[in-house]
């Protein structure tokens, strides 16, 4: 039972690769993401968001937003690389 000054406990739920997950905080960061969807540690985090143009970047210390607009969206995939370099 919780006590009156207790916040109830909130899972706020995510989506990455397709598959849902919950997450006990408002934010998480981009290495939490691949560590939900056990994707390498050099892969790269994007957050889907509607419209056109890119869906931006989360880096591995940068924080996402959970909070806002219910269900939010992620991909993760291999760094991009350029041939001969």
């Amino acid at each position: 039972m919780t006590q009156p000054d207790e916040k109830p406990a909130k899972d706020y739920k995510l989506i990455i690769n397709r598959k849902q997950y919950a997450w006990p905080e408002p934010r998480i960061t981009g290495a939490d993401i691949k560590k939900l969807a056990e994707s390498p540690a050099d892969w790269v985090v994007n957050q889907r968001v509607p419209g056109p143009g890119e869906d931006p970047e989360i880096g591995d210390q940068e924080y996402a937003d959970l909070a806002p607009n219910g269900v939010e969206q992620f991909t993760t995939r291999k760094p991009k690389t350029t041939p001969g370099v």
